[in-house]
């Protein structure tokens, strides 16, 4: 408490009575302040995996893969009846069934061993796009992109 008024008392010397020989304290001038800004580094494009950002992804099961389409009546879907069957044209022209739209990989390799389990023991994970286009990128090599990992 005794600093507080000894300041106060000092400073309102200074302030009214100025210094010795009645001389005011005169300030030296002082150049203007600088703001040092420091820039953002630059914001990191998304990693692009077969031209999708890891959001733009989803996961399917492909059941089978044919030269000839099969019947929808074919004992073939007898183990996926009432499931969501969509099929595609390969780059070498076959007809490839997948199951299934899955968020995560995780999700879809779940359904993978279900799969497997009924029957469809050659099935495996694949990925697609937000326009249901298939990602064509070997699986080890989308999941590295896609889990961030090198």
């Amino acid at each position: 408490m005794r600093k507080i008024i000894l300041y106060v008392v000092v400073a309102a010397t200074v302030m009214w009575g100025g210094c010795k020989h009645g001389k005011k304290a005169q300030v030296a001038p002082q150049p203007p302040a600088t703001e040092i800004i420091t820039p953002l580094p630059p914001e990191q494009p998304p990693v692009l995996i077969g031209g999708y950002t890891k959001e733009q992804i989803y996961f399917k099961v492909q059941i089978g893969a044919f030269v000839v389409p099969v019947a929808e009546n074919d004992v073939f879907f007898t183990h996926v009846s009432g499931e969501e069957i969509r099929i595609d044209v390969s780059p070498q022209g076959l007809y490839r069934y997948t199951v299934g739209h899955y968020n995560s990989y995780e999700q879809a390799e779940l359904i993978k061993t279900e799969l497997k389990r009924r029957g469809y023991a050659d099935a495996f994970v694949v990925a697609y796009g937000y326009d249901d286009k298939r990602i064509e990128m070997p699986m080890p090599e989308l999941l590295k992109l896609y889990n961030g990992t090198k």
